[in-house]
């Protein structure tokens, strides 16, 4: 099972048509908004509520004595819905990967 990504901008804030990940024979799109932004994260973690998930992302961090400080530079609410799809998408994505280039190393250092 393959995902087709359709190329058909018509303007410059619609995205690439995509399969919808639940549904593989019905098509949607995807339009950003005026208010889309991206955020390059380095690391990240994850706090559940009794409502929804949160994604904190994180890129820098450093060190003051005994302490690390990571700098926040955005936080991501989901609904448990779409937490679980992002955990069943990108464990596909991250088996492709590995597949094509190699175990990805998360070392004890590299996690909060």
């Amino acid at each position: 099972m393959t995902k087709k990504i359709i190329s058909t901008p018509k303007n410059k804030n619609e995205t690439d048509r995509k399969r919808n990940p639940i549904d593989q024979k019905e098509k949607i799109s995807i339009i950003r908004t005026p208010l889309f932004t991206k955020t390059y994260a380095t690391n990240v973690s994850v706090i559940r509520t009794d409502l929804d998930f949160r994604i904190e992302l994180f890129n820098e961090k450093y060190q003051a004595g005994d302490e690390w400080i990571y700098h926040s530079d955005g936080l991501a609410i989901l609904t448990p819905q779409a937490a679980k799809i992002l955990l069943t998408e990108l464990s596909l994505k991250m088996e492709e990967y590995e597949k094509e280039n190699g175990d990805i190393d998360i070392s004890e250092k590299q996690r909060l």
